[in-house]
């Protein structure tokens, strides 16, 4: 059946209409959208497309139809795109949906001027019912470790608990959950993921192409114009009036926190990302964000027309929308406007803001409705030095640098944002991200990665113990893809043993000059294999605000970590003391970490190969390009446990990365 907000004219080709002329002996290309075998839930709403290339420049498509099942599709709009997608024609009908079970057919026509020769394409798509008879699900959780690998979730397991006798002496949160599998992570066009479609693909069911959310592949210029797909948040909150909250280490214009609300084809456009969190509330139910990003929603120009200090927001990376997908989708067309203050409009909405982890402790979350926390100017930072200002709060480090000194830890933040969500009687949606797993292991900065894991991990716990608490809640556990090849290749070890391991590490002599195949480096030789790999032991601390992570990153037997996909480096195994610089911080914050111009005075690289440990450590040539690691199509595992059911029972085995949205649909609607 179709849906819309308002009555659908068929449109004239008219104003389409181009010289005659087409070649004989060719045929347009035709493609319909969603592509051959997508899946949606009933009454999912989706947009269809039917795009025509004329067979060359001087001939234009005519007598262009849809069929859904043979019957008659009444396009909203047509367009030709220009630039790039010169030469392709679009015919599109907004906010599509079925409530028909079952498979049903997609037929596209199409002739061209001065050929009447039909051109015929079909595709295949499949409604499911999610209903069943079993409790529903009140709560859905969705915790993604940006880039965790299973050798991640091993290296923190080592870290924070040790190994006595081939017997792990405690298990993550994580790894106690009753329901594991595995997911395979490809893209729509690609093996190997981005997080844009590997988070996509749990919260709309369908694959996206590399660097798009939430939309279909489409020649327009306007990336925020893509045919769209509904994302479970906004199914759910349409269905059930559940709330939103969106909880990120990163900044949060970023891909994984974007894909659970934000449609676009460009993944990096941040101006119109961040605007679109508040002008499409009505559709998605937002009602916690917390993360870094507060460049995207600082005005471009002050009041006297100077440029903010740490803004990013550009006309170039904002939006508009089509006035057919707006009526469609029944959302604002937006607006060009890089001087919006975002923040004094999220808070007209009704959200309480805060900045620091001093102020968010200060709220009064008994009556907080609605809350906006934005944290950094771009990405948050790791754990790991988070972890160091708290130790040590008189010694200016990174998170003073980045202008962003009192920053919560994700289990905090998590903390909050359920007290937040939990207010609404129908339930919410949650996804909450560990950002960094990935970030340091494209950097190939293996104790920064690992603390990040560990630092997800007590999100983790938060949760599972919410969902005990509260009932009828399901949590999963899983990441978009793995990042760097990451693998535990050993310990620490030297001439005699683990004993004095580090000490000796610290001492020996450059390595730099050591690039020849005949030669051994040194810091190869400090390698602990098999036998001499023996248990790691770390010295854990636990304490309020630091709990759980180990004192110090260096010691004897320190747990050393490979990369199977990296670019060049120099490894050194001992722990980088600066963090490569935040890409995604604002230019002015950037050049002041190049310079030194910060509290700490220290200088920051651009680039990981250019780190400290360039002038010890042993070059190691990489399989790619460039100076960071990569994501790998490698299986990710998920977790799963649900609270006052067994939904969680889904999750076992081998499993598409699409097939997680419809288990967690069917969790909610009682029918697993």
């Amino acid at each position: 059946m179709h849906r819309s907000n308002q009555p659908l004219l068929r449109l004239s080709l008219a104003g389409l209409a181009m010289a005659a002329g087409a070649s004989a002996f060719a045929a347009p290309i035709v493609t319909v959208t969603p592509p051959n075998n997508a899946r949606f839930l009933i009454d999912q709403r989706f947009d269809l497309r039917v795009e025509v290339k004329p067979s060359s420049a001087t001939a234009t498509p005519t007598d262009v139809k849809l069929f859904v099942d043979g019957a008659p599709v009444t396009f909203s709009s047509n367009d030709a795109g220009t630039g790039a997608n010169a030469g392709w024609f679009g015919f599109n009908l907004r906010a599509y949906s079925n409530a028909a079970p079952g498979v049903h057919t997609l037929t596209a026509q199409a002739t061209e001027t001065g050929d009447n020769n039909l051109v015929t394409t079909t595709a295949m798509f499949t409604i499911i019912d999610p209903r069943g008879s079993r409790r529903p699900a009140k709560n859905v959780i969705i915790l993604l470790g940006d880039g965790m690998g299973a050798a991640h979730r091993t290296a923190a397991r080592i870290v924070r608990y040790g190994v006595t006798a081939g017997h792990p002496n405690g298990f993550l949160a994580m790894d106690q959950f009753p329901g594991s599998g595995m997911i395979v992570t490809a893209s729509l066009n690609s093996i190997i993921t981005d997080s844009a479609p590997g988070m996509g693909c749990y919260t709309t069911g369908n694959h996206s192409q590399n660097g798009q959310e939430g939309v279909y592949p489409a020649h327009l210029d306007s990336a925020f114009a893509y045919p769209r797909v509904e994302y479970l948040a906004e199914y759910m909150h349409r269905k059930f009036g559940k709330s939103t909250g969106i909880i990120s280490t990163a900044d949060i214009e970023d891909a994984t926190p974007a894909a659970n609300v934000v449609h676009t084809g460009n993944r990096n456009a941040g101006t119109g990302v961040c605007d679109q969190y508040l002008d499409e509330i009505a559709n998605s139910g937002l009602t916690v964000l917390l993360g870094g990003g507060r460049n995207w929603f600082l005005p471009a120009k002050d009041a006297n027309g100077l440029s903010t200090f740490g803004t990013r927001r550009s006309a170039s990376t904002d939006y508009v929308l089509p006035a057919d997908l707006a009526a469609g989708w029944g959302v604002p067309q937006g607006a060009i406007d890089p001087n919006r203050d975002l923040i004094g409009d999220f808070q007209n909405a009704g959200f309480a803001y805060t900045s620091s982890y001093s102020d968010l402790k200060a709220l009064n979350l008994n009556n907080t409705t609605k809350l906006l926390g934005l944290f950094g100017y771009g990405n948050m930072n790791v754990s790991f030095d988070k972890i160091a200002k708290r130790r040590n709060p008189a010694v200016k480090n990174p998170v003073d640098d980045y202008y962003a000194p009192d920053q919560p830890m994700l289990d905090e933040m998590a903390t909050a944002g359920l007290k937040v969500l939990s207010k609404n009687q129908n339930g919410f949606f949650l996804m909450i991200e560990g950002a960094h797993i990935d970030k340091q292991s494209h950097l190939m900065d293996a104790d920064r990665a690992m603390w990040e894991t560990l630092e997800f991990d007590n999100a983790v716990k938060v949760c599972r113990d919410f969902a005990d608490q509260a009932g009828d809640t399901v949590v999963i556990v899983l990441a978009d893809h793995e990042c760097s090849g990451f693998s535990i290749v050993g310990a620490l070890n030297g001439p005699k043993g683990i004993s004095g391991s580090l000490a000796n590490l610290q001492g020996l002599p450059s390595d730099v000059a050591n690039i020849g195949p005949g030669v051994v480096p040194a810091r190869q030789n400090v390698v602990g294999e098999y036998d001499a790999a023996g248990f790691p032991h770390y010295d854990i601390e636990y304490a309020p605000g630091i709990n759980g992570f180990p004192k110090t990153a260096d010691i004897d037997g320190k747990l050393l970590i490979g990369f199977g996909a990296n670019a060049d480096r120099y490894e050194g195994w001992l722990s980088k003391p600066l963090p490569v610089i935040d890409s995604l911080l604002p230019s002015d914050i950037k050049a002041n970490l190049a310079s030194g111009a910060v509290p700490s005075g220290q200088k920051y690289s651009t680039m990981a190969i250019t780190r400290a440990e360039s002038a010890f450590g042993y070059f190691v040539r990489g399989q790619v390009n460039g100076d960071q690691a990569i994501h790998t199509a490698s299986d990710i595992p998920i977790s799963a446990y649900s609270s006052g059911s067994r939904a969680y029972q889904q999750f076992y085995g081998v499993q598409e990365n699409t097939d997680v949205f419809f288990k967690l649909a069917r969790a909610a609607f009682g029918g697993y």
